[in-house]
C-alpha cells in the first residue's frame, strides 16, 4: 500500500522564512521587475510584503528582533527604489487627465461659440 501524505501532516514553513525567501526573490530579480512591471503594481506588492512582514511579527511576537527589523529595512529599501518611477508615473497620468480636460473644456467653449453664431 501506498502512504498518503495529508495536507495538515505536511511539514509548514515558517512564515517568517517564506518571507525572507521573497524579499530575496525580489532583491534579485527587482531590475527586471522594474522594468516588466507597472510602477505602482510593484510599489503595491512590495508595501503589501511589508504589511505581511509586520503582521507575522506581531503575531509572532518578534516586533523588536534585529532579524525583523532587517526584514523591513530590505523590504523599505526595495520601495525606495521602486517610489521614483511610481511617483513619476502618477505624475504623468495626471498631466495627461488635466491636458485632456482642458482640450474638452476647449472644444465645449469653441462650439457653444459656434452655436450661438460668433
Amino acid at each position: 500500500m501506498t502512504e498518503e501524505t495529508t495536507l495538515e501532516s505536511a511539514p509548514t514553513a515558517d512564515p517568517t522564512t517564506t518571507l525572507q525567501a521573497d524579499v530575496a526573490a525580489y532583491e534579485t530579480i527587482f531590475g527586471e521587475l522594474a522594468r516588466a512591471m507597472d510602477p505602482a503594481a510593484l510599489l503595491k506588492v512590495l508595501t503589501y510584503t511589508l504589511r505581511n512582514a509586520k503582521r507575522i511579527a506581531s503575531e509572532n511576537q518578534s516586533y523588536d528582533s534585529l532579524e525583523h527589523r532587517r526584514l523591513v529595512a530590505r523590504i523599505e529599501a526595495l520601495m525606495a527604489r521602486a517610489e521614483p518611477e511610481a511617483r513619476k508615473q502618477a505624475m504623468t497620468q495626471r498631466n495627461a487627465a488635466n491636458h485632456d480636460r482642458k482640450v474638452r473644456a476647449k472644444h465645449q467653449a469653441d462650439s457653444k461659440r459656434q452655436r450661438e453664431g460668433r
